[in-house]
């Protein structure tokens, strides 16, 4: 790394480190603020869709699935970067508002989120009391931060940090209920865990207290497909890519068939991006769904109905009639494809 400054977007002298709103752009979405050696202030300002290139380190706006953004930097140098004080080396991480990106031996740089009161979202752990929110948990050997990358109706994602392994992470915090069986609720878990393919999210490290159950899984920085179709300046793919993807898709789903397991809810939403950036390495994610032993006719309808086949339409109108979930994965797939290349997403 040689701490060279080069961007895409024009470098700037700032007397303050906040955001003046009359002297950015409003496409801007982040700045990287350093000091030279000579004690001037340097501003590298981030827009949506246009990487700002740090030395050998691009990093990108990527919108998320709600709307707001997220920055993520991919590092290419020798060796590595340092995020509040942690050593990342050849991986992509995503950097929060204050936090520090420094390159060893030479300049640090504060990332300043322009839309934070509304993009950024910092929880309290469920485990955690308010009075405490800004405290980092520890839950074997991964530090879990406050930063929510999402949540659901039973359970929410923060962002995590494995030291020793000099990477971040996803973790899945899932609320236990009350006289549950840990088997059955680490049914998504263990079923990941059993996976080794490159377009399947996944699972480094599960835990549980009585409270929770906690899965650790592989960081995807770039969003999900839907939002990478509904922010494209088309709204929609070009075939070049849509092929790209759906090969990767198929093979993925081929490997989940040949060891009789059905997704379940295969759409572009639980379909991620390792990193930003054109013909992207998708993974599937999401198995809360899935089903081993999925040869077999199940009368449980389950997944989103615009990915539905007809049988499973029927067997939603028709309790007594069932459907069979792996030839169900094929037609979601195909509507999927669809969905990349019309204007229209379900």
């Amino acid at each position: 790394m040689t701490g060279s400054l080069k961007s895409t977007q024009p470098v700037s002298s700032f007397a303050s480190t906040g955001f003046e709103e009359d002297a950015v752009p409003p496409d801007v979405c982040a700045k990287f603020v350093t000091t030279s050696d000579d004690g001037r202030v340097e501003v590298l300002l981030l827009s949506v869709g246009k990487p700002l290139v740090i030395g050998r380190n691009p990093s990108l706006c990527v919108r998320t699935s709600v709307g707001g953004i997220m920055i993520s930097c991919q590092d290419f140098s020798t060796n590595g970067l340092l995020l509040n004080g942690h050593k990342f080396r050849k991986t992509s991480v995503l950097v929060m508002n204050g936090d520090a990106v420094k390159i060893p031996s030479s300049k640090s740089f504060q990332c300043l989120l322009k839309w934070k009161e509304i993009h950024e979202r910092r929880t309290p752990h469920p485990t955690l009391t308010p009075s405490v929110d800004r405290v980092d948990k520890d839950v074997g050997g991964y530090l879990i931060t406050t930063h929510c990358l999402g949540s659901g109706s039973y359970a929410s994602v923060y962002l995590a940090l494995n030291t020793s392994a000099q990477r971040q992470v996803a973790c899945k915090v899932i609320k236990r209920k009350e006289g549950s069986d840990l088997k059955k609720e680490m049914k998504e878990a263990t079923l990941l865990m059993k996976f080794r393919h490159p377009n399947i999210n996944k699972v480094y490290a599960v835990d549980s207290d009585p409270d929770f159950l906690y899965i650790m899984l592989q960081l995807s920085t770039g969003g999900d497909l839907f939002t990478y179709i509904t922010t494209s300046p088309r709204k929609r793919l070009g075939e070049g890519e849509a092929k790209w993807v759906m090969y990767q898709m198929l093979n993925a789903i081929k490997y989940l068939h040949d060891r009789q397991i059905s997704h379940r809810d295969l759409k572009p939403e639980n379909i991620l991006l390792l990193a930003p950036g054109p013909y992207p390495q998708i993974q599937l994610a999401d198995f809360g769904l899935a089903r081993p032993k999925a040869y077999q006719e199940t009368l449980h309808v389950c997944g989103t109905i615009s990915y539905l086949p007809p049988e499973g339409i029927l067997a939603l109108q028709h309790k007594h009639l069932g459907y069979v979930g792996m030839p169900a994965d094929c037609w979601s797939a195909g509507v999927t494809l669809y969905a990349m290349l019309s204007y229209v997403v379900l």
